[in-house]
């Protein structure tokens, strides 16, 4: 109808009968290129412009010449007080954006105009129609809600990222910042903001940042640059930067983003890790790594002098070409315990070198760990002590020659003492007392051999004094003690004193007799206190006389042993204390 101008099929009848007024109206809407909708009379019926007829879909073009109602029913309740509000009241409506919910395809929707609605009045000033410019914004207001709630959602980003973000001039004035750069250079957003970013860049990486910015501000090339800030407390942190170029609507490159992330453990890390690096490769030690399959990974310079081969010829091969047939067993069996997460403590064992002979080593093993925690291989540090071996056994060999001729010499003393003084009767007894001394002094250079000469265990040198005698006799107790060297004679000679007037005149002179052996040792003042008590035997009687072992025990003893010893004869049982500082402890 709009198309063909039958205007006689309207309930508006021909157009001969209209009004001036509406015949003016529909002369201005049919040629105007705006988006024209006329609602005319009291059913506001609606006529409309080629440029409208998009804007409500399917309805046209029944929706021509017919009563408004019928076909905007859907959004009636929210037009209608708009035409009224001109046709009852003759007020004009205007409005941005208007929102209006519509079905014109067949869907639901709410669409947009900017809404012009005036009153077309006639001769009499009466109100008769509703003229309304209108021009649908849907397709604007959606893209610029869009585009609003991309820039928020950008703004949240930039705001709650982890990286710093920022932006510059290409002079390097900062312009704008997040929370986040705020944090990784110690300055709050208002300190930062007009300052230059040569301001916080550490002076050492100005020269490479200054080359990349001419270069950029040049040709537009994006960089990465790792380099440190300077924090407002004056530390440094180091940062990955990567900054691009913002060009403007010309394309001009204007401004440059700045994504700073704080690397500092990183580097940290790496720091670290060049540390052990360099420890590795200059340790004394063979340090090689392995991988859950026995092959090897790694080789350090010390590991070629112990094993002979170079690293590009023995990595990628087994390990178990260090091991030798009888020890082959050895590296399932520490991989097994690699594998489980433990840590195999020194111990010593021998590998092959690459010229067949074998080396002896101290070898510990680590599990080796990837950054998620996974043992992927393990580590293995081998210290050559071939030397060290060679030196035990010759120190070996000499301790035991030198064991030998000490028991030679007291071989050779008793000797003497026996054919000096054995066709004297009187001086037997004195012979065997010598003989048990010599004796004594004896059995206590065996035990400084066994601790190669600079020390003895007190609870050794306990049990050997009174090991000529029944064990249950004696109850023994006491903290570990380390004698050294000059004691342990002493002492065992003054036990052995001990013990053979015990076994004549006391404890153990009867069947019931007992001694207790006791001791405490203070470690950190070295303060050693010693007892021997003896109960259950005869009634002791104080000594007429005080004989060689009452002198030793009270006055050489006490000497040696930098203290104080007593014997006390009490008539329940003999009482010895010895009080020592034992200042020189190997």
């Amino acid at each position: 109808m709009l198309e063909r101008g039958d205007w006689d099929q309207s309930m508006l009848g021909p157009p001969s009968v209209w009004p001036p007024c509406l015949r003016s109206a529909v002369d201005i809407m049919l040629p105007s290129m705006a988006q024209i909708v006329l609602f005319w009379g009291p059913d506001l019926v609606a006529l409309y412009n080629a440029p409208y007829a998009p804007s409500i879909g399917q309805r046209h073009p029944k929706a021509f010449g017919r009563p408004a109602r019928e076909n905007w029913s859907e959004l009636w309740d929210d037009l209608e007080p708009l035409l009224r509000q001109v046709l009852d009241k003759g007020e004009t409506v205007a409005a941005k954006d208007r929102p209006f919910y519509i079905e014109r395809h067949g869907y639901p929707e709410t669409v947009y105009f900017d809404i012009s609605y005036s009153p077309v009045r006639d001769e009499n000033k009466t109100v008769r129609g509703v003229f309304c410019i209108v021009n649908e914004t849907t397709d604007r207001v959606r893209a610029d809600r869009a585009l609003q709630a991309s820039e928020e959602r950008l703004r949240a980003v930039i705001s709650q990222s982890a990286a710093g973000i920022g932006q510059a001039s290409l002079d390097g004035e900062i312009l704008h910042v997040n929370k986040r750069f705020c944090e990784i250079v110690g300055y709050e957003e208002q300190e930062l903001l007009g300052k230059n970013i040569r301001d916080i860049t550490y002076a050492d990486d100005m020269p490479e940042q200054t080359r990349l910015y001419q270069r950029l501000a040049q040709t537009g090339e994006s960089f990465d640059l790792e380099k440190r800030y300077v924090r407002k407390d004056g530390s440094l942190v180091w940062v990955n930067n990567t900054v691009s170029p913002l060009r403007d609507d010309s394309g001009r490159i204007r401004q440059v983003a700045v994504v700073s992330i704080d690397i500092s453990e990183r580097k940290k890390g790496q720091e670290v890790e060049r540390q052990l690096a360099s420890i590795i490769a200059s340790s004394n030690d063979a340090i090689l790594g392995i991988d859950l399959d026995m092959t090897i990974t790694s080789w350090n310079a010390s590991a070629e002098r112990l094993y002979g081969y170079k690293a590009d010829e023995i990595i990628g091969q087994s390990v178990l070409i260090l091991v030798p047939a009888d020890r082959i067993d050895e590296e399932p069996t520490l991989l097994s315990r690699v594998r489980a997460g433990s840590t195999v403590e020194p111990y010593e064992t021998r590998r092959r070198h690459k010229d067949g002979h074998l080396v002896d080593v101290l070898l510990s093993v680590s599990p080796i760990y990837d950054s998620a925690g996974r043992i992927i291989g393990a580590s293995k540090i081998a210290h050559d002590i071939s030397a060290k071996k060679e030196a035990d056994r010759l120190q070996a060999v000499l301790i035991g020659e030198l064991h030998h001729r000490v028991k030679n010499v007291f071989a050779t003393v008793m000797a003497i003492a026996r054919q000096t003084l054995a066709k004297d009767a009187e001086a037997s007894g004195a012979v065997t007392a010598f003989e048990a001394r010599l004796s004594a002094m004896a059995h206590a250079h065996d035990l400084l051999a066994e601790g190669h000469w600079q020390s003895a265990d007190l609870k050794a040198v306990v049990e050997q004094a009174i090991a000529p005698y029944p064990s249950e006799r004696f109850d023994v107790s006491g903290d570990p003690v380390l004698l050294p060297q000059k004691v342990v004679a002493s002492l065992s000679l003054a036990l052995h004193e001990l013990g053979t007037n015990a076994a004549k005149y006391g404890a153990l002179s009867n069947a019931t007799g007992r001694i207790a052996i006791s001791w405490s040792f203070a470690k950190e003042t070295g303060d050693l206190r010693l007892v021997w008590r003896e109960m259950d035997g005869p009634e002791v009687l104080p000594p007429t006389r005080k004989g060689f072992g009452s002198r030793l025990v009270e006055r050489l003893l006490a000497a040696e042993l930098n203290g104080k010893s007593t014997i006390a004869y009490d008539p329940s049982g003999v009482i010895c204390e010895i009080e020592a500082t034992i200042t020189s402890l190997p």
